[in-house]
């Protein structure tokens, strides 16, 4: 696979995989419970697809169960290259990560085609989405804090509460980011166009 980063959803079932064995229905099971698909398009029927490419390159070994039980599944599990292959992965993702493409900045590149009006109400209609997007990010950091605070007194094993929390906490952060520079974007145009050199 080279020293290129796998596609999202590769890297997210060889994560998964990272801890233990699972079969494909478990790890989607995992990916709805700590909602990677808010931060990654993964489809149910792409981990499949996923788990026979990772499984062709030698990532991970697949053993099916007890063909006596119905129906019978495969069990899948890393190979020690698909290990060594997601350290260097997960060492990429938090060293250098690709940026996202933005169709938003897009957008804002071509912004000046668009009269004054039609472009405060796109861009305020932007500001409510992402009012909306802090509103779910501090709903789930909000329950996370509570189970982790229920589970600091009933148990003390190894819990991925905390890294869920932190994967809830950064877009948070970014989206409130971007909220507050975004309504100083608003404020400028319905106060002097802000030089944008609109569509009259």
């Amino acid at each position: 696979m080279g020293k290129d980063l796998l596609p999202p959803t590769y890297l997210a079932v060889l994560t998964l995989l990272g801890s233990g064995a699972k079969y494909g229905y478990e790890i989607n099971q995992i990916m709805e419970e700590r909602g990677y698909r808010n931060w990654v398009d993964i489809k149910f029927s792409s981990i499949y697809k996923a788990l026979n490419r990772l499984e062709a390159d030698a990532l991970i070994f697949g053993a099916k169960s007890d063909e006596s039980s119905q129906p019978s599944r495969k069990t899948y599990s890393l190979t020690n290259k698909g290990r060594s292959t997601l350290q260097t992965q997960i060492t990429m993702c938090l060293s250098n990560p690709p940026h996202a493409k933005s169709m938003f900045d897009l957008g804002l590149s071509a912004i000046s085609l668009l009269s004054r009006d039609m472009a405060l109400d796109a861009l305020q209609d932007y500001d409510s989405h992402l009012a909306e997007r802090l509103k779910f990010f501090k709903s789930k950091i909000d329950e996370l804090k509570r189970a982790r605070q229920i589970q600091s007194t009933s148990q003390n094993g190894k819990s991925v509460l905390a890294i869920v929390q932190a994967l809830f906490e950064r877009p948070y952060v970014r989206v409130k980011s971007e909220k507050k520079w975004l309504q100083r974007i608003i404020s400028e145009i319905e106060e002097n166009d802000a030089g944008y050199g609109f569509t009259k």
